[in-house]
């Protein structure tokens, strides 16, 4: 991945684990050796299908109520 200022080639700094984030799971950092700027890309989290439907299912249930 290349550095939105100058172009350089990022440098990978490491995975971390987001376990008490709803959101995302896991961020990244990376630098870059050229200008020294500093970026962080956060994964989100994935929901599985079946804790999409039971969400869905409770929505309906709650509407209808």
């Amino acid at each position: 991945m290349k550095c939105w200022h100058c172009g350089t080639e990022l440098i990978w700094g490491g995975d971390h684990d987001l376990e008490d984030d709803e959101t995302y799971i896991i961020v990244t950092n990376l630098s870059c050796p050229g200008c020294n700027s500093h970026v962080d890309v956060y994964y989100p989290r994935q929901e599985k299908k079946d804790e999409k439907r039971k969400r869905k299912k409770v929505r309906r249930k709650i509407k209808t109520n």
